[in-house]
């Protein structure tokens, strides 16, 4: 017996989607700590890479599960100002 599954109406794909984003008071190890926890602890968020020399947050994430704007709402939670990378 053969079932068949029709999921292509109304079902999200999750779409694998990347955010860069400055982080300026981000200037130490225990900076990285902090938002690397923060951003883990996030539903969605698959990867995350701080860069301390470049001030930057790059996190990979499901865009199903969560949005860029909620990132970058659980950083400044975390105590870090946030600007969007150009």
């Amino acid at each position: 017996m053969m079932i068949g599954l029709g999921l292509a109406g109304g079902i999200a794909v999750a779409k694998e989607a990347t955010a860069e984003m400055k982080v300026p008071a981000m200037d130490c190890a225990a900076c990285t700590v902090v938002i690397k926890k923060a951003l883990t602890q996030t539903k969605g968020v698959k990867n995350v890479d701080l860069n301390v020399d470049k001030r930057t947050a790059t996190v990979v994430y499901d865009d199903t599960q969560v949005t860029q704007a909620e990132i970058q709402k659980t950083i400044e939670k975390a105590g870090f100002k946030t600007e969007q990378s150009k």
